[in-house]
């Protein structure tokens, strides 16, 4: 008798709708503000950095030929402010054709564009990317872009850093992005 009364009991208790058991949240760890990742990208901005926006991690299908900024932390401010981005765009070609588009993009969106210093280079776990050092803009409000590009296979990515001529040299932007690894998209994600 008292079998029939256990089973009652647990037949009863499965019975239930869920909303009668205490509901015990599962913590979720609260993403890191400095750090983006995704199937095929890795980057931790440096200490001192501080997220101005990211987006959720963007599937092939979403992004599009045009440029599709994904994340930006500034450091430092004021006149000494450096800011640091991610820019993603759909590219199935080779570097040296997507650093033409890359180079091309820069100049029409000023023609006062001096790109120099690009070389080929490996990003911390070996993946091939170029870094270019370029001179944007006239007087007062001529910038200096230090950029790491490289191709996944389904995706052209520019790393950049951008400042005030003068705040940014070659050594220290290597340093604010030095935070990067890559690998080939991973043909399994969306």
């Amino acid at each position: 008798m008292k079998a029939y009364a256990i089973a009652g009991l647990l037949l009863a208790a499965f019975m239930m709708p869920r909303s009668a058991f205490a509901q015990v949240p599962v913590p979720t760890p609260t993403p890191d503000p400095l750090v983006y990742n995704d199937p095929a990208m890795h980057y931790a901005a440096p200490a001192g950095a501080h997220l101005v926006g990211q987006i959720q991690t963007p599937t092939l299908a979403t992004l599009s030929q045009d440029p599709t900024p994904i994340a930006a932390w500034i450091v430092g401010s004021g006149q000494q402010m450096k800011v640091i981005s991610i820019v993603m765009e759909a590219f199935n070609g080779d570097l040296d054709g997507f650093d033409s588009t890359y180079e091309n993009a820069l100049r029409s969106d000023d023609p006062a564009t001096l790109v120099k210093n690009k070389e080929h280079v490996l990003l911390q776990n070996g993946m091939p990317a170029l870094f270019l050092e370029v001179t944007q803009g006239s007087g007062f409000s001529t910038r200096k872009i230090f950029a790491y590009i490289w191709i996944d296979s389904q995706r052209a990515v520019v790393l950049s850093a951008t400042s005030r001529l003068g705040v940014l040299d070659e050594t220290s932007a290597k340093l604010l992005l030095a935070g990067a690894t890559a690998v080939r998209y991973p043909s399994n994600q969306p």
